[in-house]
């Protein structure tokens, strides 16, 4: 299992603390960022998404941990994004990213996913589930060394979305 805070050549992947909530507020609030996530309208609004922070927040130490990680440049200790993983099935886990609007397009999602799904996939079956539209994520996915498995239904949220399941970049014809 990943030991927090893991760093990557350019980044930082840490628990969130106080100075990421501006950002994180930034990314919550943007309909842009948040188009293709399932959250509910009200967890897109200051106060739940507050409430979504804190909550994480005062996770991290309890008995139900929720695996969701600040992205931070490794120089600077600036919040650019989030990744987590939470637990789909027994020996499946789901992994995610993302990364506030001004970040894009710098590979810091691929730089990310990467290395966790890297570390996860030691212990586990390691998947993402995209939007079908949302064609950034999916080139998250491959280029971290997923391989897409077509249109599937998630169990948990009841949705159907492109399955991506880790290989590896190493030898992307062997999946776990």
């Amino acid at each position: 299992m990943l030991t927090f805070p893991f760093v990557t050549e350019r980044l930082i992947i840490r628990r969130l603390i106080a100075e990421d909530l501006v950002p994180f507020l930034g990314f919550m609030l943007n309909p842009k960022s948040t188009q293709y996530l399932v959250f509910e309208e009200s967890q897109k609004t200051q106060e739940d998404a507050k409430t979504l922070f804190d909550y994480v927040c005062s996770a991290y130490d309890s008995e139900e941990p929720v695996h969701s990680y600040a992205i931070a440049d490794q120089k600077s200790n600036r919040y650019l994004g989030s990744c987590g993983f939470a637990s789909y099935d027994a020996g499946i886990v789901e992994c995610y990213d993302s990364v506030n609007a001004e970040h894009c397009g710098k590979g810091i999602a691929t730089e990310a996913t990467t290395a966790i799904a890297a570390e996860l996939s030691i212990d586990y079956e390691v998947r993402a589930y995209c939007h079908p539209d949302n064609k950034a994520a999916h080139a998250v996915a491959l280029n971290s060394g997923f391989q897409s498995q077509g249109i599937a239904m998630h169990k948990n949220f009841g949705f159907e979305g492109m399955l991506f399941i880790y290989t590896s970049i190493s030898n992307p014809n062997n999946p776990k």
